[in-house]
């Protein structure tokens, strides 16, 4: 799902940019703020795992590939607000130092993968109740990958339509490609996600368990009056 550079139409990375750095910046105050103790090195052992897991790339045509996401796994262990973060510094180093991903994209991908991914990851693993937490990890996980290549599909389309071809891929393409595509590699995270949470929640429940940096503190009165 890494966007490369040259794709995009500069008018949709520069919008992706600015979302994402609004978005990430604020998230970024909020755990400063808030942020268990506990979760600090939970976090350096996901991005570790999630970074290695991303960097198993295949083309999928049309100059984006394929990958595992691991952005619902990041949410449901540590929030979807520090799960962004997490996410979003894996992206950076891919970017800058692999070449995964572009740098004008990097925008897109953050709001692609991190954003997306940690929200849709989170909100809907919590409509389940506890006594269906399997199916729920896996349904979040599955949609966290859909959602976030229905969005980069939709990203090449617009792309496409508002530069006269000059960028992004027709509407034709990019979304059956995209959906197609990660409709599968979703039902492999999902798998994975599933097994790995499941597993930590049998040997170590108290690790699932921590407070969670949710977007209700988006809208906290403390975090607005030292923004």
């Amino acid at each position: 799902m890494h966007i490369p550079d040259g794709l995009m139409d500069p008018i949709i990375f520069a919008i992706g940019w600015i979302i994402a750095i609004i978005v990430i910046g604020i998230s970024s105050k909020i755990i400063n703020k808030k942020i268990d103790n506990k979760q600090i090195p939970l976090m350096g052992t996901l991005a570790a795992g999630i970074f290695v897991a991303q960097m198993l790339n295949f083309p999928i045509g049309g100059g984006t590939t394929g990958h595992l996401v691991g952005a619902a796994l990041a949410a449901i262990f540590v929030g979807p607000m520090a799960g962004m973060v997490v996410i979003t510094v894996i992206l950076i180093i891919q970017c800058l130092m692999f070449g995964d991903g572009g740098i004008t994209a990097l925008g897109l991908n953050i709001v692609n993968m991190a954003i997306i991914g940690c929200i849709t990851g989170w909100y809907v693993y919590k409509i389940f109740p506890e006594k269906y937490q399997v199916p729920g990890i896996f349904t979040a996980a599955w949609l966290a990958v859909f959602l976030g290549s229905l969005a980069c599909a939709l990203e090449l389309a617009v792309s496409y339509s508002l530069s006269g071809g000059a960028y992004g891929i027709p509407a034709s393409i990019s979304i059956p490609m995209m959906l197609g595509y990660h409709t599968l590699i979703g039902i492999g995270e999902a798998i994975i996600t599933t097994g790995v949470i499941t597993f930590v929640s049998q040997i170590s429940p108290d690790m699932l368990k921590l407070p969670k940096i949710t977007l209700k503190d988006f809208s906290s009165k403390e975090v607005a009056l030292n923004a």
